[in-house]
């Protein structure tokens, strides 16, 4: 009897357990269940593997709802789009993909149509929306960031149609990007004539070596060499001439001009000394250039004079 009071007990403390978890995960639960939440979409040209219903959407790494539904664009705007329609060629490509936003990032008081024109502000700002990786695992999410309206991207959809939710426009992911980047190198590679180029440089290499073989190398070498040699020449006159161990004539020129130097000074204190002296001797000369000047004067007047004498003196008449 006591075995099975036993087990009465633990049931009821399992039971008991039970409602208590049951009961705590509904109350933790319930502001989420109850959490108010407005649709957004987005239009993407890309694949989206990795992402899927329930993947996170992230502003600048803060979560703010999640991806609710995934499908093509024209699976959502059939009346729009209908199959075989020019609208459906364009578009079926793009993947529609609807977003489930928190209420609560939004003023509390707002109403649909002011958030929708809140949103579209930012869009006007540069709000766009794009897929994301976290990590190397492959699992996506919606990103929200903001891009520079000088750098948006000009090929993004043309919408002519209203759409169903808030619309916020898609830009490329970084995998994209890089995809169309190395994408593009190749097609540059592509178009370079890897060929024409290796022939070119051969033929080149040809004439340069064509050019090199014709050309009179030893006659220029040995032009070269006797410029060399008649430098070297002229150098050794010219150190001759100013080391007087090494010139022929035994001239040297910083000597002579040593020497120069030397007369140039005993001459100058020689005139310093004997300024009075030579002025008499240049006073002499002048006076016998003078007597010499009057004595040839008198001589053109009177040639006999030099044999009778000088003239006589002129009578004085009474």
């Amino acid at each position: 009897m006591a075995t099975k009071a036993n087990y009465f007990k633990i049931g009821v403390f399992v039971l008991a357990t039970t409602a208590i978890l049951t009961a705590g995960v509904i109350v933790l639960s319930s502001g989420f269940l109850t959490r108010e939440t407005l649709l957004f979409e987005t239009y993407i040209d890309e694949s989206v593997q990795g992402l899927s219903v329930g993947s996170s959407v992230l502003h600048r790494g803060v979560q703010i709802g999640t991806v609710k539904q995934i499908t093509f664009l024209p699976m959502g705007y059939t009346e729009e789009m209908p199959y075989g329609s020019p609208e459906y060629d364009k578009y079926n490509r793009y993947v529609l993909v609807i977003m489930a936003v928190d209420r609560s990032n939004f003023p509390p008081l707002a109403t649909d149509e002011t958030i929708a024109s809140i949103a579209k502000g930012w869009v006007r700002n540069g709000l766009r929306l794009k897929l994301s990786y976290q990590g190397i695992t492959g699992i996506s999410y919606i990103e929200a960031d903001y891009v520079d309206p000088a750098h948006i991207d000009d090929d993004e959809i043309e919408v002519t149609w209203t759409p169903a939710n808030i619309y916020i426009p898609a830009s490329p992911s970084l995998f994209k990007n890089l995809t169309e980047s190395v994408n593009s190198i190749l097609q540059e590679l592509n178009t370079i004539d890897f060929a024409g180029i290796a022939t070119s440089l051969t033929t080149t290499l040809a004439t340069v070596d064509t050019a090199v073989k014709g050309a009179e190398i030893p006659a220029l070498r040995e032009d070269v060499t006797g410029l060399i040699t008649d430098l070297r020449e002229t150098n050794r006159l010219v150190v001759a001439m100013l080391d007087k161990s090494k010139s022929l004539d035994g001239v040297n020129i910083p000597e002579t001009i040593s020497q120069f130097n030397t007369t140039l000074k005993r001459l100058d204190k020689f005139l310093s000394t004997q300024q009075s002296e030579v002025e008499d001797i240049l006073l002499n000369i002048r006076r016998t250039a003078e007597n010499l000047r009057e004595f040839t004067e008198n001589l053109k007047k009177y040639p006999a004079s030099i044999i009778a004498g000088p003239p006589a003196p002129p009578e004085v008449l009474k």
